[in-house]
Formats: C-alpha cells, sequence, structure tokens
C-alpha cells in the first residue's frame, strides 16, 4: 500500500507541475514570439495530458483481471508509454520544420531578458520535478514513473539551454554578431530538437517491445537467472528452459524444470516446496514478478513445450 501511495504521489506531483509549466511556457512564448519557448511549454501539454491518463491506467492496472483481461491490465502501461513517446516525436518534428522556416524567412526578433527569466523559472522547476520522479520510480520500480522522470529531464534540459541561449543573445545584442539574433531562436529549436529527439524515439522502441511480448533487457535477464540458480543449488536440478516477457511493471517468467531420472517424488507437496522457496528468493528483487514452474522427467517434452514457447514470444 506504501507503494501504491508513494507512485501515485508521483503521478499527481507531475500533473500539477506540468499544468503550471504548461501555463507558464505558453504564456511566455506568446508574449515574446519565441518558439523554443512555445515548444517548452507544448511538450508540457502533452505531459500534462499523458499524466492524466497514466493515473486512469495506474488506478486501471490495479483492477483484478477479467474474462476480456485474463492477465489484468498492464498491457495499458507501454501502450500509454508509446503514445507518450509519439506524440512527443511528432511535436519535435512540428517543431523542427517551423524552426527552419522561419529561418529561411529571416526570423524573428523577441525579448531575451525576459526569456532568461522565463528558463530560469522553468529549468528549476523541471530538474528538482526530475530528481523527485527518479527516486520514486527508484523505490517503487514504477516504469511509468521513471518514463516521467525522462521527461521532465528533458524538460529541464530544454530550458536551460534556452536560458543558456538568451544569454548569449543578451551579450552578443551590441556586437557584429548582432545580425545572429533574429535567427538565435529558431536555431535553438532545431539544436534541442535534435539532442533530445532520441529519449522518446527510445521510449518508442521499448513500448513496442513489451506489446509485442519481448523479452526484458539483457541485465533483467541476467540478475533473474542468477537469482534462480542461486535458489536451485539445494534441489535436484538435472536442466531447466527459462522464458520470459515484461508488460509494463510485471514480469511474467516460466520455468520448465527436468527432474533427475532418481528424483523420488513423495507428493505434489514437494514441489510446492521447491516452487515457494525459488519464488521467494526472486521476488525479494523482482516484487511484481510472476513466475510459473513446470516440473517434468520427460526431457523430449520440456525440450517440445520450450520451443513452442520460444516461438509465441518471439
Amino acid at each position: 500500500m506504501n507503494r501504491e501511495k508513494t507512485e501515485k504521489f508521483g503521478l499527481n506531483l507531475s500533473i500539477f507541475v506540468t499544468l503550471f509549466m504548461s501555463a507558464l511556457g505558453i504564456g511566455f512564448g506568446v508574449s515574446i514570439q519565441s518558439e523554443a519557448i512555445l515548444l517548452d511549454g507544448f511538450f508540457n501539454v502533452v505531459g500534462f495530458l499523458m499524466a492524466l491518463i497514466t493515473l486512469g491506467v495506474s488506478w486501471l492496472q490495479k483492477q483484478p483481471e477479467n474474462e476480456y483481461f485474463n492477465f489484468g491490465y498492464s498491457s495499458f502501461i507501454p501502450l500509454v508509454n508509446l503514445i507518450k513517446g509519439l506524440l512527443i516525436s511528432l511535436l519535435s518534428l512540428f517543431a523542427l520544420t517551423s524552426a527552419i522556416t522561419a529561418i529561411l524567412h529571416g526570423g524573428r526578433n523577441l525579448n531575451a531578458n525576459v526569456a532568461v527569466i522565463y528558463a530560469l523559472i522553468a529549468a528549476t522547476g523541471c530538474l528538482v520535478t526530475a530528481l523527485i520522479q527518479k527516486r520514486i520510480a527508484k523505490k517503487t520500480r514504477s516504469i511509468m514513473i521513471e518514463v516521467d522522470a525522462k521527461n521532465w529531464l528533458i524538460n529541464g534540459l530544454i530550458s536551460l539551454s534556452v536560458g543558456a541561449a538568451f544569454t548569449i543573445i543578451i551579450f552578443i545584442k551590441n556586437t557584429t554578431l548582432s545580425w545572429f539574433i533574429p535567427y538565435a531562436d529558431s536555431t535553438l529549436v532545431i539544436i534541442i530538437v535534435l539532442i533530445t529527439i532520441p529519449v522518446p524515439i527510445k521510449v518508442i522502441i521499448d513500448s513496442l517491445k513489451q506489446l509485442l511480448l519481448a523479452s526484458p533487457s539483457v541485465k533483467t535477464k541476467k540478475e533473474i537467472k542468477q537469482l534462480f540458480e542461486t535458489a536451485t543449488h539445494s534441489f535436484h536440478l538435472e536442466k531447466y528452459w527459462l522464458r520470459m516477457t515484461q508488460i509494463g511493471n510485471t514480469i511474467f517468467v516460466s520455468i520448465y524444470w527436468l527432474l533427475p531420472p532418481e528424483y523420488n517424488l513423495n507428493g505434489v507437496e514437494d514441489l510446492d516446496h521447491i516452487r515457494e522457496e525459488v519464488s521467494q528468493v526472486i521476488h525479494q528483487n523482482y516484487p511484481d514478478l510472476i513466475i510459473d514452474i513446470i516440473f517434468t522427467k520427460d526431457s523430449k517434452w520440456a525440450e517440445d513445450i520450450s520451443l513452442q514457447k520460444k516461438q509465441t514470444l518471439s
């Protein structure tokens, strides 16, 4: 329950800060005609809308499975992250096109002093929020909060870049470089987009992998395998086949356990005991993991099932 409250606090925090940053960015951007600041503001508008949806999905994934969703609602998490990544990418491409067009038409002038004030306020708010969300993500292991923390970091870096660029504009105003001032805002937008676009693209790729039931990261797979081997060192195990996929925060693991031919089974209770011991060890590091262990003495049966499982998840 404490974990759920912490995650909900992170989502609510994101909603309120995003709403404030959206109003701040659009207000300043319109008043001084800055595309860079408007881009920052619209990033936050997207973030605000997605934060509302994420809050709803956070509640939904805690609901019990039903006839139509036998495995619960975990798949909604990568779906939301995919939409968020696509929206930010499309917004970035739109801003890039607009900035290039502005440069080709002579650029535009703006009030750099006011822009610096905005940048200081926005950068402080975004980076502090990113730090808080990162700590919450580490504590709760929430992928939604983790993605949110990355988005706040992007917004913070954008605001810092805006502040630094407009500070430079103030200093070159009365120099031979003053000709560049009308192009500074659009140039900054292009640089920001090129630097930050890899982040939403990575979110899109990771979300698609989860929706397509791909395996989790190499690091996660390696850690779970090591935990399993540690947990089974005192049990009879001739060979095993391990398959896993990740959907949202939940990792699904299927283990096919080949028992030695000489192993004498006293009862189903023996297998339940093994399953309980192994599950406890892995759950200490991965509390959102769902594990199925299938025991057999027939290696051919295990290999056939493992092959079918592999084809299903590939």
